[in-house]
């Protein structure tokens, strides 16, 4: 995974921060990688929002995912889909949007590794990393040394694939997910909750070494 789309930005709606405006934030401060996540929406919603956070990320040319809805993905044209492990196979959801699309998947252990390296996602999203308020069913937590077991098993296995962390990351945590060699990192409220979030994007991205696109 290329250091300039290797952080993730995941979109939290807030009533004080429209998923748009957070989107227009991030891509502005040098992140290329926008994801897509309103779960309690409605389909006409998520459409809506779906269009304007597109148009931004074709502006900035940031790859832009859809979490989870394969469907709205494809009427978006977006450039993949996330998919939790009780959401669409990602087989499935690489007919529907073709063989070039991205596609991601969950994981919590080294059998969701498996199983979604068998479904030939095209990258991981390995987590979380510690409590996040976040994502409601929040799987058992990994925490760093759970995430060096699950690196070196695919290693020992030869199992390649990209492997993001996400979940109630931290900046100091940064620097040693990105020393066992994770290939990225997923964050929404670490930007959205600081007090002063355009600044906070900057941080991020010289703890983990990311040289900001003009």
């Amino acid at each position: 995974m290329k250091d300039n789309v290797a952080i993730q930005f995941i979109t939290d709606p807030r009533l004080d921060f429209d998923p748009v405006d957070q989107v227009e934030l991030v891509c502005a401060g040098g992140i290329r990688w926008i994801q897509m996540r309103l779960k309690k929406m409605s389909r006409q919603e998520k459409l809506r929002y779906g269009k304007e956070i597109r148009r931004i990320s074709r502006n900035y040319n940031s790859i832009f995912i859809v979490n989870d809805d394969v469907d709205i993905a494809s009427e978006l044209g977006a450039d993949g889909v996330h998919l939790g492990l009780e959401d669409q196979d990602p087989v499935a959801a690489r007919t529907v949007l073709g063989a070039s699309a991205i596609i991601g998947g969950t994981c919590n252990c080294y059998d969701d590794i498996l199983l979604r390296h068998r479904q030939q996602v095209d990258y991981i999203g390995l987590g979380p990393y510690r409590f996040t308020s976040t994502k409601k069913k929040l799987s058992p937590v990994i925490g760093l040394e759970g995430y060096k077991k699950n690196l070196q098993r695919c290693r020992q296995e030869l199992l390649n694939i990209s492997i993001v962390a996400i979940g109630g990351i931290v900046v100091a945590d940064i620097a040693p997910l990105r020393g066992i060699g994770v290939a990225g990192i997923a964050v929404s409220s670490l930007i959205i909750d600081a007090p002063d979030p355009a600044a906070r994007v900057k941080e991020i991205q010289e703890e983990f070494a990311c040289k900001t696109i003009p």
